[in-house]
């Protein structure tokens, strides 16, 4: 496994994080779980950000792994093994976390979203950089 592709990776998945609660989706997700009754904290943010890439190098290394073992060393099926990985695994556990909560759908959406694309980005990295 290449260990600097996985690192690499697994930031451009934590960027695309940031970027998706903050400057892309922020405000709707924010007021989405406020009508839901959540109340976000403002402070305590870096155990936040280091668990977020704990679990994206997680992530990362376990697309990676995926990747060795089937052989993919191409960009088109890493895209199909990110989308893959973000529907069947990502998707569906927020999903069955949601329907329990009953959070609002474009929260789901939103969440949901963000890590099917981050596995396809997770997905394009690694393939691309084998």
């Amino acid at each position: 496994m290449n260990w600097l592709a996985i690192i690499c990776a697994a930031v451009a998945y934590w960027i695309l994080g940031w970027l998706w609660y903050s400057a892309l989706f922020g405000k709707i997700w924010v007021a989405g779980l406020e009508q839901h009754g959540v109340k976000l904290e403002k402070g305590g943010m870096a155990p936040k950000m280091i668990g977020t890439f704990v679990a994206n190098l997680v992530a990362a290394v376990i697309v990676a792994r995926l990747m060795a073992r089937t052989g993919i060393m191409d960009v088109g099926h890493g895209l199909k093994l990110g989308a893959g990985v973000g529907v069947g695994f990502s998707a569906t556990a927020i999903t069955i976390q949601y329907l329990w909560e009953s959070k609002p759908f474009k929260v789901w959406l939103i969440d949901a979203s963000y890590h099917f694309f981050g596995c396809i980005l997770l997905g394009a990295i690694l393939s691309a950089w084998h």
